[in-house]
């Protein structure tokens, strides 16, 4: 369906939500910029999922992850079930972000400071969502994501721990060899473990499924960031390193806060 999102555009959904530019879509689900309601309209996106047989349990799902309150996750908005031009759909709001870290790569690694910004901001977000009994279960550059001078990670793919794993997402290169497996914190340190070796290398560590050798991490990273990144990458998910022990090892570097002045990109092209 990656090619019929666009055909929404100018539609308004429920009476109130009016759907301006497509913002990215993939085969089961897209973005787009919308408004709320007057009196106070806010610019807002909203994502948008092909409802198979389980709209009412993937709606159930959203709900759930928007109870997740933090500032260093994305505010996510309870949506719905919906009609739209005769298609089946599932909704969520969220707040709009103006640039995402999958935006930057192309153009450059980070360095060091900005590596540990990152970690620092997983870290965070990672420990409220395992502390509230889910996982994120999509760590990756593109779900990083900078609102108003404010770096914060996105919350609609939160699974409930042992959730299996929605059927029309496929698997791709952030995935933990488990991933197909119930929902569960190991599988976010793997998914952490691939971004920090994009985001200083701009490539994701060499993997193939059918080995069953450790990833293939840069000797050229420098620490802790190679020894986090060996840690995380691990295939058996019991001898990963928890968030824990990587906040431990990150101890050794100078903190640097995630929050940056009101107004000003954490993601620098240049």
């Amino acid at each position: 369906m990656r090619d019929d999102w666009k055909k929404f555009e100018g539609h308004v959904l429920n009476d109130k939500f009016p759907l301006q530019n497509l913002l990215g879509s993939t085969s089961h689900s897209a973005v787009f910029l919308t408004q709320s309601p007057p009196p106070q309209p806010k610019t807002l996106a909203i994502k948008f999922i092909t409802s198979p047989a389980k709209a009412d349990f993937q709606t159930s799902l959203l709900l759930s992850a928007s109870k997740l309150r933090h500032p260093s996750l994305l505010r996510l908005l309870p949506g719905g079930h919906c009609q739209l031009a005769g298609a089946d759909l599932v909704f969520a709001l969220m707040e709009y972000a103006e640039e995402d870290l999958g935006q930057v790569l192309p153009y450059r690694p980070l360095n060091e400071k900005e590596a540990r910004e990152i970690l620092d901001l997983l870290l965070d977000a990672l420990s409220h969502i395992h502390s509230n009994g889910f996982a994120h279960t999509h760590i990756k550059p593109s779900n990083i994501m900078a609102i108003d001078g404010q770096l914060k990670l996105s919350s609609d793919t939160a699974l409930p721990l042992g959730e299996s794993r929605p059927a029309y997402r496929p698997v791709d290169a952030y995935d933990a060899p488990e991933a197909t497996a119930k929902a569960a914190g190991s599988s976010d340190v793997w998914s952490l473990g691939v971004t920090l070796v994009e985001i200083l290398t701009q490539q994701t560590p060499v993997s193939s499924p059918q080995s069953q050798a450790e990833p293939m991490v840069p000797s050229t990273i420098p620490q802790p960031f190679l020894d986090i990144a060996r840690h995380c990458l691990r295939r058996d998910p019991r001898q990963r390193w928890t968030t824990a022990q990587i906040a431990d090892c990150l101890k050794a570097l100078p903190f640097r806060s995630p929050h940056v002045s009101q107004g000003a990109s954490p993601l620098k092209r240049k």
